[in-house]
């Protein structure tokens, strides 16, 4: 299950052309490896949103991807809690109890991490990896209009990406961070963590034994 960030820092241009631009490049490369196996993809803001629910045609998917952007959502904000939820829902419903997930964002809320990770653990089998989209200096966010957002006090808002709390909640929930990369690195390194078995390191010991 994929989860794509489409909250209005993903308009942020320090990734060129923008973070949002170089995220769905990533996810046309990553439903483009996809050979076999369900996927499913989740968009979210203020809210979370099932594009597709799980399916072996990730040619669909990838006819839908250009033109999901923030300014398709019912309101703004960075609710991954609900993403991760809605993720789940849709394993559950598919007869299943246990998944990778995949998220592609620019932030995490460190109090979130906890949210997640309990959600995950209590609910089946679960691995999440990152991408990280964006950089430590950060960038203005624009708006459709012109100008760019400000903050409470007038001043101009820079989203950075924050790694180390992206990096901890991968490597909480079994799966790997990895930054946006030129090359397909980043991808090949997901792609490597999603294709291990989905199975318990001491069951699996015991199997051999």
């Amino acid at each position: 299950v994929i989860l794509l960030d489409l909250s209005p820092s993903m308009l942020a241009q320090d990734s060129k052309p923008s973070r949002l631009v170089r995220a769905r490049f990533k996810l046309i490369d990553i439903l483009s490896e996809r050979r076999e196996g369900y996927t499913a993809l989740i968009v979210y803001s203020g809210s979370a949103h099932v594009v597709s629910p799980l399916t072996e045609d990730t040619n669909t998917i990838i006819s839908m991807v250009n033109s999901l952007e923030p300014s398709i959502m019912p309101e703004y904000g960075s609710n991954l809690e609900e993403a991760i939820h809605t993720a789940l829902e849709i394993v559950k419903n598919g007869g299943l109890d246990s998944a990778d997930l995949l998220l592609i964002t620019d932030e995490v809320a460190s109090s979130a991490i906890p949210t997640i990770t309990s959600s995950l653990s209590k609910n089946g089998n679960f691995r999440l990896s990152i991408l990280g989209i964006g950089t430590a200096e950060g960038a203005p966010i624009p708006l459709p209009y012109g100008g760019f957002l400000k903050d409470n006090r007038g001043g101009i808002l820079i989203a950075k990406i924050n790694t180390e709390d992206l990096k901890k909640l991968a490597e909480i929930n079994r799966g790997v961070y990895r930054p946006l990369s030129n090359d397909d690195r980043d991808i090949n390194a997901l792609m490597a963590v999603g294709n291990m078995p989905l199975v318990d390191e001491t069951r699996e010991m015991e199997r051999t034994f």
